[in-house]
């Protein structure tokens, strides 16, 4: 969910009042990076992202599917940099970025998995260019890094932010932005609907 302009957050729709309530922890706001102004074009390009990404593999779309997945990546290491650790400049080029993320406490096999990915997704697009590798093989870059962009949200949503509660809210306001996920249904989602993004 995201919070679209500075407001109570005691405005907040009644299941996530409840939600709070009912299990407290289970709640966690995340700051918004300083590099997203148009709050509502991302959140509508957000809600297209997976029907966008079964359209280029149903298509065979790969660098397009490709790309998807780097950038739904990226969001979500954005996220956990600006949620975690000490605050520096945050590096914009991917793999910096990733490893400022390990630097603040990204998991080491993770950071792996999405490091091979990385350098598989450059020699893929590169390599396609150069014509050192066909187009149809660019597939494999897909389908093996199948359930790692679930698995970085995972990892950031039970891993950074800021747990709320009732309490908590009192008097806070929200910066234009920011997002509360309820983590048991995130969590279950991620892990229900297979390898997507």
């Amino acid at each position: 969910m995201h919070l679209q302009r500075a407001r109570p957050l005691m405005s907040l729709p009644a299941d996530l009042v409840e939600a709070l309530s009912v299990a407290p922890g289970s709640v966690k706001l995340f700051v918004a990076t300083s590099q997203n102004p148009d709050v509502e074009g991302a959140m509508r390009n957000l809600s297209e992202l997976a029907s966008r990404m079964e359209h280029a593999r149903k298509a065979g779309c790969w660098i397009e599917a490709i790309s998807l997945r780097l950038q739904y990546q990226d969001m979500w290491l954005r996220t956990y940099f600006e949620n975690s650790g000490p605050k520096e400049e945050r590096q914009r080029e991917f793999g910096r970025l990733l490893r400022q993320c390990f630097e603040q406490g990204l998991h080491k096999a993770l950071y792996d998995r999405l490091a091979r990915f990385n350098k598989a997704r450059i020699q893929a697009i590169h390599g396609f260019m150069v014509g050192s590798i066909a187009y149809g093989d660019l597939q494999t870059v897909v389908t093996d890094s199948d359930g790692l962009s679930e698995d970085l949200a995972e990892f950031v949503l039970l891993n950074s932010g800021q747990v709320v509660t009732l309490q908590d809210l009192e008097g806070r306001h929200a910066n234009r932005g920011d997002q509360i996920f309820h983590l048991p249904s995130c969590i279950e989602h991620l892990r229900g609907r297979g390898p997507m993004l």
